[in-house]
């Protein structure tokens, strides 16, 4: 389950605790879920750093990650 954060805060209040509390537990289920189809200790806490990254990112300034955008 990938979690769409721009259409997830567009409807998200901010101020009501249960509803982004509810958006972490998604973003968390993701991670982890993600995470397990790397068996290698080691190459799966890098790829639970990696997704939590780039959740982080996509939070802050999402056209960070439209790499189509940068590579002109």
């Amino acid at each position: 389950m990938e979690v769409n954060i721009k259409k997830e805060l567009e409807t998200l209040d901010r101020n009501d605790f249960t509803q982004v509390y509810g958006l972490v537990d998604k973003i968390i289920e993701d991670v982890c879920s993600i995470s397990k189809f790397e068996n290698h200790p080691q190459w799966q806490e890098e790829l639970r750093v990696a997704i939590m990254k780039d959740y982080m990112i996509d939070l802050i300034n999402p056209d960070l990650l439209d790499f189509d955008k940068w590579s002109d």
